[in-house]
């Protein structure tokens, strides 16, 4: 959840930067505006893939990368994980 402000070209461009070479496909798949995000507020939802080319990325690898992700949006735009 972020600003409505916040173009989503630039979230997907800060999640390729954040996500590192094992970040090898993402798309959004939902777009949210309502009262359970609050006013001048979206919900955005990507799906993330994660692929090392060399062996297979274990779950804790993969939250990692995501985990890194999150961190990188909420500093560069405020985001939040919808609960």
């Amino acid at each position: 959840v972020l600003d409505q402000a916040v173009p989503s070209d630039a979230v997907a461009a800060a999640i390729r930067e954040a996500g590192g070479s094992w970040l090898v496909g993402l798309q959004l798949f939902d777009v949210y505006r309502g009262a359970q995000v609050g006013a001048g507020k979206k919900s955005l939802a990507y799906r993330l893939t994660f692929q090392a080319p060399d062996r297979t990325l274990t779950s804790e690898q993969a939250n990692r990368q995501r985990d890194r992700i999150v961190q990188a949006l909420r500093e560069r735009y405020g985001a939040e994980l919808r609960g």
